[in-house]
């Protein structure tokens, strides 16, 4: 039965990276349809690729910590949540705006499920056999970034582009369940609960500059002055940010974690242990 209850929460977790790092690529190959649907210009229309990754990029770390405070499994589903919500009111969307705005809502529930991989392996199996949950899982998602494109050519084939977000509506109900069944909620007993709100703030006012510089950089222009301007924001925030959390009881990153490179390796090394069984 435990055997069992590994499988499937194994299966739900490569699922679940599956469909977030497809969604990354899939919607590429669909922008043209998606152009021509709206009437609207590839500018445009190609935000509703820049949201997503924008949006992944900017909320992992903090999904992450909030796993750690307020339970993993629990953040899990809200995210299982928030990608089902969004992809479905995607393939809903009859606006482009609005395809854009629950676009974002999509990334975030990719954002948030994503980071919590690690440490929900660590619970279902253990530290020392989570190397093998993991490295089956990255094998996954490599699939997937290449199983985008061919996928939504099959889909537009046979169906309109609203259906690269509905293929993930079934999925998302399949892992809700498994991860509901299969995992044992789980903490980091000793992270405190209270939110650094200053330090959130900060640190996402400059990953979100950062991230959008090195996204849309080249059609801004690297030298432009928004390319400057927000580069120079971005150093500011972060530089705050590190200020404020060496200075503080609760810190939102602990960068003290940094210097342990003994208990880094000590803890990769137990990740080349036995295979799952």
């Amino acid at each position: 039965m435990k055997s069992l209850r590994g499988r499937l929460g194994l299966s739900a977790l490569c699922l679940i990276m599956f469909i977030v790092t497809l969604d990354t690529t899939i919607t590429n190959i669909a922008l043209p349809d998606i152009t021509k649907y709206f009437n609207a210009s590839v500018t445009n229309t190609n935000w509703i690729s820049t949201i997503y990754v924008l949006a992944m990029s900017v909320f992992i770390i903090p999904a992450a910590k909030f796993g750690d405070q307020f339970g993993r499994k629990k953040i899990m589903r809200l995210g299982l949540g928030l990608f089902g919500i969004g992809s479905l009111l995607c393939g809903l969307s009859e606006n482009l705006i609005f395809l854009i705005a629950v676009r974002f809502m999509q990334g975030l529930g990719g954002a948030i499920v994503t980071p919590i991989m690690i440490p929900l392996s660590v619970s279902l199996f253990g530290r020392e056999k989570a190397t093998d949950a993991v490295g089956t899982i990255g094998a996954v998602t490599a699939v997937a970034a290449a199983a985008g494109p061919p996928i939504g050519g099959l889909v537009l084939q046979y169906f309109t582009w609203k259906y690269i977000f509905f293929i993930n509506l079934p999925i998302v109900i399949l892992t809700f369940i498994l991860i509901t069944t299969c995992f044992d909620e789980s903490y980091d007993a000793t992270v405190s609960k209270r939110v650094d709100v200053l330090g959130l703030v900060l640190f996402l006012a400059g990953i979100v500059q950062l991230t959008y510089v090195l996204i849309k950089g080249y059609d801004m222009g690297w030298t432009s002055k928004w390319s400057i301007g927000l580069t120079i924001g971005s150093a500011i925030c972060i530089g705050l940010f590190i200020l404020w959390e060496r200075h503080i009881k609760e810190p939102f990153v602990e960068f003290g974690l940094f210097r342990e490179v003994t208990g880094v390796s000590n803890f990769l090394c137990k990740w080349k242990s036995s295979p799952i069984s």
